[in-house]
């Protein structure tokens, strides 16, 4: 099998496994029986993913962007762009992974602290207004007025609990390299071209298309799961990207 094939495979799979996260086709169960897979789908949530993947592919679109492939001076300009997407989404990966993990632990701590507040000062107004607002973040939010205040009682009823310090578990390091992950594998399918095509102009051409493509996918996986027209959001999220290539293309170099 040549090296072009082989990169076109590697391109197909990448963008398989990227519709399949987004939500916009079933999971092949070959796919969830990778590692990977199963570390990302386990550890995110659908919102986490469709977000991610737009960070990604929207980071490696603007790196690609810059890019005057004619007058880079670069003879090798298909090594150069990876090398930078690559940094550009590994440090974001790092970055997002982390906030997200320790951010996550904020809010953890947050809400103890009002659960607590609520089992040791009694019946207070304050806490409890906060407790209702935290659950119209959650499943509850479904219940009634009534029924939430029922599970505010029940938080209340419980017995205080002593201060614990939080920090990070296995679960919540999971968490870090799956959202990691999302961001390291959408640097391919935008940077391969340049690795299947030996004219420049046609590698960047490529690029962008597959770059605008998952922006139109990321688009209609949003207006599925928010019951709003697909081809519209598509639409809309496939001019962005064409206005993101062409303005940062324009201020590049």
């Amino acid at each position: 099998m040549s090296i072009p094939v082989i990169w076109i495979a590697i391109i197909l799979i990448i963008m398989a496994i990227i519709l399949s996260l987004v939500g916009i086709r079933r999971v092949p169960p070959k796919v969830l029986e990778t590692r990977i897979a199963k570390l990302i789908l386990k550890n995110t949530t659908l919102g986490d993913r469709l977000c991610e993947i737009f960070y990604g592919v929207a980071m490696v679109t603007v790196v690609s962007g810059i890019v005057n492939v004619e007058a880079s001076g670069y003879e090798n300009i298909g090594f150069t762009l990876l090398f930078v997407s690559l940094g550009v989404n590994i440090t974001w990966g790092i970055i997002d992974g982390a906030t997200s993990v320790y951010g996550s632990l904020v809010d953890e701590a947050e809400e103890d602290r009002l659960v607590q507040s609520l089992r040791t000062d009694g019946n207070r107004r304050v806490e409890r207004e906060q407790a209702t607002q935290i659950l119209q973040g959650t499943i509850l939010r479904s219940l009634s007025e009534e029924e939430q205040s029922k599970v505010v009682d029940m938080l209340q009823e419980g017995s205080p609990q002593e201060v614990r310090e939080y920090s990070a578990s296995a679960e919540d390091l999971k968490m870090f390299l799956a959202i990691f992950l999302m961001d390291f594998i959408t640097v391919f399918p935008v940077i391969i071209p340049f690795y299947v095509l030996d004219d420049p102009r046609s590698a960047l051409f490529w690029s962008h298309f597959i770059a605008i493509l998952l922006f139109v996918v990321i688009g209609m996986a949003w207006a599925k799961y928010l019951n709003k027209k697909m081809a519209r959001a598509g639409l809309a999220l496939g001019l962005l990207a064409i206005g993101t290539i062409g303005l940062t293309y324009y201020f590049g170099w």
